[in-house]
């Protein structure tokens, strides 16, 4: 009897252990995530884009108050590295959503309803967040313009550096200079575009870390994504308006259009992810595939085409079973 309460009371001491050293690790994963943003070129920034799934996990596994312990600690280390500037930028762009995704989770909400509200939780920490750094600037407008400035200058620097003829970074500047509009009459479409995306990645990825350290040998949840058939009307109407060939109005429809066939994307990549899986290819194929979609733009035109059609066509007739909430 002594033998097993000595052996019930490590057992419960080793719990709470392992759950601290856990923490500690996912916290820390947290941190380089935010880190390789600041310090890593161009790849840096995918990697940050991931910064909330180490706390997704961490909330989902231990619990919603370690969970915001680990985020408070994160964005301390933060400031401690980077200045306190960048701690709310944390909070409101990676913590928050993190919180809003692992509920979403926790409750086995369907995955649209899970990305849609991480969006949002997205979208309205970045506002607050460009509010705060444009005070004093001259809004949120002037603020965005003069970051696209800097990093037109940036680049005209290095093309200066590297050697090119003077009439080249002409043309090259003014063709930046008409890309720097429209990205300032795309920003809100953009501006989704990227919360859905960013979203999707984290939601996916941290489900799956989920299912594979799950007892539940069936609990492997895949892409699964199914957008309401009616949408293909706000798709068709933003279409209409960018096809008017009113200024305003053909704006309106374009950033329209870029939500939608970002919804439809991520159709298509369920559509793709499901036939991988009805097929059981391997894993280089996947890999192949994620290299493809970074390297090739027309695939990622024909997977939203994919998405779109499958209204009508039902690409996925033999379907998987969804796990419960999907």
């Amino acid at each position: 009897g002594l033998f097993v309460g000595a052996q019930r009371e490590s057992s419960m001491m080793e719990g709470p252990a392992r759950t601290m050293v856990q923490g500690a690790a996912l916290c820390l994963a947290s941190l380089t995530l935010a880190l390789a943003g600041t310090t890593i070129p161009i790849a840096g920034v995918f990697f940050a884009l991931l910064t909330p799934l180490p706390l997704v996990l961490l909330s989902v596994r231990h619990g919603r108050a370690t969970a915001l312990l680990g985020m408070l600690a994160v964005g301390a280390a933060l400031a401690v590295l980077l200045g306190r500037g960048y701690v709310w930028i944390f909070y409101l762009e990676f913590g928050l959503p993190a919180l809003v995704l692992a509920e979403a989770i926790r409750r086995e909400w369907a995955p649209e309803t899970s990305v849609a509200a991480g969006s949002l939780a997205i979208i309205g920490g970045s506002l607050l967040g460009l509010f705060i750094l444009s005070r004093g600037g001259g809004g949120v407008t002037a603020y965005l313009l003069g970051q696209l400035d800097l990093a037109l200058q940036e680049a005209m620097a290095l093309y200066s550096k590297i050697g090119f003829a003077p009439e080249e970074p002409g043309a090259l500047f003014a063709a930046a200079q008409q890309l720097q509009k429209f990205l300032l009459a795309t920003s809100p479409g953009l501006f989704i575009a990227v919360a859905l995306l960013i979203t999707s990645a984290n939601y996916f990825l941290a489900r799956t870390g989920l299912a594979r350290i799950s007892t539940n040998p069936g609990s492997d949840p895949g892409f699964a994504w199914k957008m309401p058939d009616a949408l293909v009307w706000v798709f068709i109407a933003s279409a209409a308006l960018f096809l008017s060939g009113l200024p305003i109005v053909k704006q309106i429809g374009l950033n329209g259009l870029v939500v939608m066939m970002t919804l439809y994307f991520l159709q298509g990549l369920a559509i793709a992810a499901f036939w991988i899986r009805r097929l059981k290819l391997p894993a280089f194929v996947r890999i192949l595939g994620v290299v493809l979609l970074l390297l090739q733009p027309f695939l990622l035109l024909l997977l939203t085409g994919v998405g779109l059609f499958d209204i009508w066509f039902a690409f996925r007739r033999q379907t998987l079973p969804r796990p419960p909430g999907a």
